[in-house]
């Protein structure tokens, strides 16, 4: 499986780790939660953008009192 090396300094591991924990996930399970909640929302963001341009484009031809 794929690996990936984050550095943190000693504080800041410190306090992942701790962060983690009070989640009952370990640093491992929390950090790949973390980046892969990230991409979706990310992917999700993008495709409501352009639902929204969608619909603004569809609408914009209607009377102010139906848009």
């Amino acid at each position: 499986m794929p690996m990936i090396t984050v550095e943190f300094t000693e504080e800041e591991l410190a306090e992942a780790k701790a962060h983690a924990a009070s989640l009952g996930k370990s640093m491992r399970a929390h950090a790949h939660d973390i980046i892969l909640a990230d991409a979706q929302r990310a992917a999700f963001l993008k495709d409501a953008d352009a639902a929204v341009a969608f619909a603004l484009d569809v609408f914009k031809d209607m009377p102010e009192g139906q848009r």
